[in-house]
C-alpha cells in the first residue's frame, strides 16, 4: 500500500465519526471509545510536538489541524494547559481533591464518595500500579474509582450526578444575606467571575467582606455534597474577596490550608496578592509565626513573592527578610527554609543571598526532598548560557 493510500485511510477513519461532524447529543458506545482513541493519539502528538517548541500556528502544528479539526486541536492545547499547570509546590494536595470533587460531582453516581486522606492513599497506590503493569491504555479500576482521564471524555459521556446518600453528614450551613446568597447558586463553574458594575456595586460588597469570610470558612459549605450548587460557594467567596481586595480577612483565610479535606488553599497566595500591599502585614505575620502550620507558613511566603513581582521595594524588603529568616539558625523549620529558596530562585535573587543559601545547606537546615544545591547549580548554569546566547545575537 502507498503511503497516499495510507494517510488516506488515517483521514476517512477520522471522518467517519459521525459525532464529530455535528456534535450534538451524545456519541454511540463505538464512537465515544473511538473518539477516546483519538484524543489519546492527539494529545501525545501534540505534547511531542510542544516539547520541541512547536507552535499549534506553525506548518506542523497545522498538519495536525488538518488531520483532527481545529475544535480538536483547540481542545487538546486547553487539555495540555490544564495538565501542565497541575503540579504546586504548596497546597497540591488541595488541588487534587478540588479536581476529584468536581469530576465526582459530574460522573460520580454510583461511586463512593472519598475523603482527601483516601484520595491521597488512593493516587499513590495508582502511580504504584501504573509502574508494575505493561499495558496503560486500559483503565484500571482504581482509574475508575478515581474517574481519571475524564478530560478525554467528559463533553461525550451524560452527566451522572451523584444523590446525596443518607450516609452523608455535613454541618448545617450558615444563611446569608443578598447579594451574597447569590453564590450559594453558582456551583462547580469554577472559572466563573463577578464582574463589578460600578463604584456602588464595589461599595455594596465591601459592606459584606465579614459575610463572605465567613462563607470562605463555612463548614458546612465547605464540607457539604459536591453534586450540591452550594458546596461550591466557598470558592467563589475567596476570589471575590480578592477582588474586594479585602486584606482584613487574610489571617482568617489562612484556616483553609489545615482544613482535613482543603480543596482550596492553592489559590491563597494569588488571592491574598490580589489584596495589594496592605495585605503584607499579615503575610509576615503568618510566614515568621512558629506557631502557624509549615503549610500556612509557606502559602504566605509565596504570596509575598508574587507581590514582590511588580514592586521593587517590595521585592527588595522580600529578598531581605527571607534570607534573614535562612540566616537564624537557632529557630527555623526546613520545609520552610526550602520554600524561601524555592521562591527567592523564582525572583533570581539567589545571588544577592548566596552565602545565607549555602550556609543553610551546610547546617542542614533546609529540606533536601523540596530542593538541593544542585537545583540551584542548574539554574546558574542555564541562565549563564543564556546571557552568552544574547550577547552573542548581539
Amino acid at each position: 500500500m502507498s503511503k497516499r493510500r495510507r494517510h488516506a485511510q488515517k483521514q476517512s477513519d477520522f471522518s467517519q465519526i459521525e459525532w464529530l461532524k455535528h456534535r450534538t447529543g451524545y456519541p454511540t458506545p463505538e464512537e465515544r471509545e473511538k473518539i477516546i482513541q483519538l484524543r489519546q493519539k492527539l494529545i501525545m502528538e501534540l505534547a511531542t510536538l510542544m516539547l520541541r517548541g512547536v507552535k499549534p500556528q506553525d506548518a506542523e502544528g497545522q498538519r495536525l489541524v488538518r488531520k483532527y479539526g481545529t475544535e480538536e486541536v483547540e481542545r487538546a492545547v486547553n487539555i495540555i494547559g490544564e495538565v501542565i499547570n497541575l503540579p504546586v509546590l504548596i497546597a497540591e494536595d488541595a488541588k487534587n481533591y478540588r479536581e476529584y470533587r468536581q469530576r465526582y460531582a459530574r460522573f460520580g453516581a454510583g461511586l463512593k464518595f472519598y475523603s482527601a486522606r483516601e484520595i491521597e492513599e488512593m493516587q499513590m497506590a495508582h502511580t504504584q500500579s501504573i509502574k508494575e503493569i505493561d499495558d496503560i491504555s486500559k483503565p484500571s479500576e482504581l482509574d475508575k474509582l478515581l474517574l481519571y482521564g475524564w478530560r478525554d471524555w467528559e463533553d461525550i459521556t451524560p452527566p451522572a450526578i451523584p444523590i446525596r446518600p443518607d450516609d452523608f453528614h455535613a454541618p448545617q450551613p450558615a444563611s446569608y444575606p443578598a447579594p451574597v446568597n447569590e453564590l450559594l447558586a453558582w456551583g462547580d463553574d469554577l472559572k466563573r467571575v463577578y464582574v463589578f458594575v460600578d463604584d456602588m456595586d464595589v461599595t455594596t460588597w465591601k459592606k459584606h467582606i465579614p459575610a463572605l469570610t465567613r462563607m470562605a470558612l463555612d463548614p458546612g459549605l465547605l464540607n457539604g455534597w459536591p453534586a450540591e450548587p452550594a458546596s461550591w460557594a466557598p470558592w467563589h467567596a475567596i476570589h471575590i474577596l480578592g477582588k474586594l481586595q479585602a486584606w482584613e480577612s487574610a489571617p482568617a483565610l489562612a484556616k483553609l490550608a489545615d482544613l482535613e479535606n482543603d480543596w482550596l488553599s492553592d489559590h491563597l497566595p494569588h488571592i491574598w496578592a490580589d489584596m495589594g500591599a496592605e495585605v503584607e502585614p499579615s503575610l509576615w505575620a503568618i510566614l515568621e509565626a512558629p506557631s502557624a502550620s509549615v503549610k500556612q507558613r509557606g502559602l504566605a511566603a509565596q504570596s509575598l513573592s508574587i507581590l514582590a513581582e511588580d514592586d521593587e521595594a517590595i521585592k527588595n524588603k522580600v529578598i531581605k527578610g527571607f534570607a534573614k529568616m535562612l540566616g537564624n539558625a537557632k529557630i527555623f523549620n526546613p520545609t520552610v527554609n526550602a520554600y524561601l529558596i524555592h521562591f527567592l530562585r523564582d525572583m533570581h535573587a539567589v545571588e544577592n543571598v548566596r552565602d545565607v543559601i549555602e550556609s543553610a545547606f551546610e547546617e542542614e537546615r533546609v529540606d533536601l526532598n523540596i530542593i538541593a544545591p544542585e537545583d540551584l547549580e542548574e539554574d546558574y548554569e542555564d541562565d549563564f548560557y543564556d546571557e552568552s546566547d544574547d550577547e552573542a545575537d548581539e
